[in-house]
């Protein structure tokens, strides 16, 4: 074997001793965590997202989970336990989704070699990274970061029906409900009797008693901002425009009064239809990303 592959196969054992000290820490803290998220959030925050877990590696017994905190009871003091209490399950993660991301670019379809047979392939690897890393951001309800690390994990395992459950809730919880049902059907419909199944049942009939969901704008912030600063600044550039050309147009009455009236309509009109239309693209921009 020649030294390429040998080093493939360190850079794979270590990201998946990352991924396993990843998978256990997050199944010890998983009951504490959903407790404290359902406890501030209370709903939505539905969350049992834990059926993945044990898929490659050893898990510890459930006997060692850790209770909540009880000075932990607003969203502030839920965020700062979570900082520290997660801390370390990101390092992991992170440390192994980047050395299995450069694996994956250079080597598709490289594997981890055990007893002399190809055990855990290097993409099924990094979806399993991606996954437990959009827990990390679920956790947080970081619902944004969570469904878009699940959608990357869900382009390398497209029939997982963990992946389909999970972003099922998380855009139920972000507010989606018509992406949610439509994300949680489809994981029913790949294996209808099992426990991932049964709880996304749960969440449909959960999701049928919230009534209508509300408008949420979905577009994005940054965007909005820039569109809202262009408008306010073009509006104070036409109206000093349109000052200007009255008070030209005032000057020139007194030579040619009727020249100065189609000059000042000229001016209204133009500087009328500049002032709008950055309004209206923001108008238009909002509208269209109010789901």
């Amino acid at each position: 074997m020649n030294e390429e592959p040998v080093s493939i196969q360190t850079e794979l054992k270590v990201a998946r001793s990352y991924l396993s000290d990843a998978e256990q820490k997050l199944h010890v803290k998983a009951d504490v965590i959903s407790e404290l998220a359902r406890r501030v959030y209370r709903d939505p925050v539905p969350v049992k997202i834990t059926f993945a877990y044990g898929k490659f590696f050893d898990l510890p017994p459930s006997g060692r989970r850790e209770k909540p905190p009880l000075d932990v009871g607003t969203k502030s003091e839920y965020r700062e336990w979570m900082e520290e209490a997660a801390s370390p399950i990101y390092q992991d993660l992170t440390a192994a989704v980047e050395r299995l991301r450069k694996i994956a670019k250079r080597y598709r379809g490289a594997a981890l070699i055990e007893d002399g047979e190809p055990k855990y392939g290097v993409e099924s690897l990094l979806a399993y990274g991606w996954l437990m890393l959009g827990d990390y951001y679920f956790y947080r309800c970081n619902w944004g970061q969570a469904a878009k690390l699940y959608r990357a994990a869900f382009k390398l395992e497209p029939t997982s029906q963990d992946l389909l459950y999970r972003l099922g809730l998380t855009f139920a919880n972000d507010g989606d409900m018509g992406r949610a049902q439509n994300f949680l059907e489809r994981s029913i419909e790949l294996a209808p009797n099992t426990s991932v199944a049964v709880e996304a049942h749960k969440q449909i009939e959960r999701m049928a008693t919230l009534g209508p969901a509300k408008k949420v704008f979905r577009g994005s912030p940054t965007v909005l901002k820039t569109l809202l600063g262009v408008s306010i600044v073009v509006s104070v550039l036409c109206l000093v425009c349109v000052c200007c050309g009255l008070l030209s147009g005032v000057s020139e009455a007194s030579q040619d009064p009727e020249f100065a009236a189609v000059w000042t309509v000229v001016l209204i009109l133009v500087g009328g239809l500049i002032l709008i239309a950055p309004w209206a693209v923001t108008a238009i921009y909002y509208i269209v990303k109010r789901k």
